[in-house]
């Protein structure tokens, strides 16, 4: 193996390494008492119920990005992105085409891996804490349009890069602008054409609530189009709300 090669494994194993001490130490503190001034305030029970819920997610984190991450050295070092490549070569020699298919095939191959994991963490942790609302259909049809949208997505952007890289004198500078140009861009595509493929948006109608949300919204000067009720609770009984645009 060479230098680089060293240094990359080195840099996988930092990272996981950082991110499994922060969790530890998240864990760490998370197992502490309430303080009596908020005894009033939390419900004990429910409180021991989050401290569990955290440590079972975090565990399955840990495994999941342990198993991962073996898989990947693995794959590397019985040569495994190389015969990846040869493999392909015998489909197409096109640069920019053989980079495409080349990260997209990994891309898939990484889902696929990780999708056991996925259905433990729906099916069995989040149902055992009682937050799971997700229905096999669901789960199944949004892994496909998750899939399908990533391919899409990922692939338009990797064309780009490649092409940038296969033509252009300046390649870092112009990647970075057109990934800035393509990030940004997905924050207003995504609540007006993504979002939509996996939620219902029902506008919400007058009441007291959206009357009150007006006029804070007015108070803080913060501009907005519309108020949609989202189907939010199908997959989850999480509290969540958001804004976007």
């Amino acid at each position: 193996m060479n230098t680089l090669g060293i240094i990359i494994i080195i840099a996988m194993a930092a990272e996981f390494i950082l991110n499994l001490v922060v969790n530890f130490l998240n864990l760490m503190n998370s197992s502490k008492p309430v303080p009596e001034e908020l005894n009033d305030i939390f419900d004990l029970d429910e409180y021991n119920k989050s401290q569990q819920y955290t440590r079972h997610k975090t565990f399955l984190e840990l495994i999941t990005g342990s198993f991962m991450l073996m898989v990947t050295w693995v794959f590397w070092l019985t040569g495994g992105f190389n015969y990846l490549d040869l493999f392909l070569r015998d489909i197409t020699t096109q640069p920019i085409l053989l980079g495409l298919i080349y990260c997209l095939s990994l891309l898939i191959a990484s889902t696929l891996i990780s999708l056991p994991f996925n259905i433990f963490s729906t099916f069995v942790t989040e149902q055992k804490f009682g937050f799971n609302q997700t229905t096999i259909k669901t789960f199944i049809g949004d892994q496909i349009k998750s899939l399908l949208l990533t391919i899409v997505l990922v692939g338009l952007l990797l064309s780009i890069v490649l092409v940038i890289f296969e033509y252009s004198s300046y390649a870092w500078l112009v990647c970075w602008l057109a990934v800035t140009i393509f990030t940004i861009s997905i924050t207003f595509i995504a609540p007006a054409w993504i979002m939509p493929l996996f939620n219902k948006f029902i506008p919400l109608e007058k009441s007291e609530l959206r009357t009150k949300i007006e006029d804070y919204a007015a108070k803080v000067n913060f501009k907005f189009k519309n108020i949609f009720i989202i189907d939010g609770s199908k997959r989850s009984s999480h509290s969540n709300a958001f804004f976007t645009g």
